[in-house]
């Protein structure tokens, strides 16, 4: 049965009509300028209590790293947050950071990259790809995560991409959260998720892929990264709920995988909505359980000096409703 919490979040979300938000292309623009008024969550006061917080500037951008007090595991996690690439990030996102940290003992890198319309991937690669390097030159690149939830999700695999094809040292893993593969919106089986998504409308994500795009065509991979090729990439792990409308194209993307011998971690959580880990709730906890296990995964066996072995993707169907 799903908990409480997750039931009141999912009213609270219709109530509020967060849908309708994204609902057309003249409603998101209107909640961009919206949220422009408001501007961005800064760390919260609790995160700065516990942890660690510096801020600089790579390549234009605003970095913050996020440390544990004392001794940290050597492990890294660059997190890319969401918000359709339109977005600024928000205090759910520096609460769910603050967990990592606590529960990994890694440093967490948060990057407050451009955001669209007024800027393009162009920007956000422009300033991300100096950042990676500076990253994977201070620490050994095994021990680094690239993990993002949503659109930040799609980032993670479009920059682990552009490493490989750029020749740069990959990082160890990828961790995607309810990820943006596919901003086209054209899997056909996006409509029938429509009336269960209480976050997410067809409508807004299409229009979110063509502002970040830029004029460029939306199935770029750096956009819309399931268009890339998949092959010698880090081990991935996945996380989607069966009522978020990426689901097909994350479906599509596992299919993918098996194809291209992409390592591959698939976690189906049976009627969770777009991003449910960041928000407290029982089905969060079992994720975040999953999460913590998938950075601290052992994945060296499944290197070789080419890249990545041919692996058959890892997938799991889960109902976890009722787990707390």
């Amino acid at each position: 049965m799903p908990s409480i919490q997750y039931r009141l979040w999912r009213l609270a979300l219709r109530l509020v009509r967060r849908k309708h938000r994204f609902s057309s292309a003249q409603a998101l623009h209107e909640e961009i300028r919206r949220r422009r008024k408001i501007g961005r969550a800064d760390p919260t006061p609790r995160l700065l209590a516990r942890h660690e917080i510096s801020m600089e500037l790579v390549a234009g951008v605003e970095v913050y790293t996020v440390r544990p007090r004392g001794t940290g595991s050597g492990r890294q996690i660059l997190y890319l947050h969401g918000g359709g690439y339109v977005f600024d990030i928000v205090s759910q996102h520096w609460d769910f950071i603050g967990k990592l940290v606590d529960a990994l003992g890694a440093t967490v890198i948060v990057p407050i990259y451009p955001l669209a319309p007024e800027h393009t991937y162009r920007d956000v690669f422009a300033g991300m790809l100096p950042l990676y390097d500076q990253i994977v030159q201070r620490q050994p690149p095994a021990s680094l995560t690239v993990m993002g939830d949503s659109a930040g999700g799609g980032m993670a695999l479009a920059l682990a991409q552009i490493a490989r094809d750029s020749g740069r040292a990959l990082p160890g893993k990828l961790v995607l959260m309810s990820p943006f593969v596919d901003a086209t919106g054209s899997n056909p089986g996006i409509d029938a998720l429509e009336p269960l998504d209480p976050m997410l409308s067809k409508p807004g994500g299409i229009e979110c892929g063509r502002v970040y795009a830029g004029g460029d065509p939306v199935t770029l991979p750096q956009v819309s990264p399931i268009y890339g090729s998949l092959r010698d990439l880090p081990p991935v792990t996945l996380f989607i709920g069966t009522h978020d409308v990426l689901l097909p194209d994350c479906r599509a993307f596992r299919l993918l995988a098996q194809e291209q011998g992409l390592p591959l971690r698939y976690h189906e959580y049976e009627g969770m909505f777009h991003v449910w880990m960041l928000l407290p709730m029982p089905e969060a906890d079992a994720a975040f359980a999953q999460i913590v296990a998938a950075v601290q995964a052992d994945d060296s066996a499944q290197r070789h000096p080419s890249g990545l072995a041919p692996l058959r993707a890892e997938a799991e169907t889960a109902d976890h409703a009722g787990q707390g």
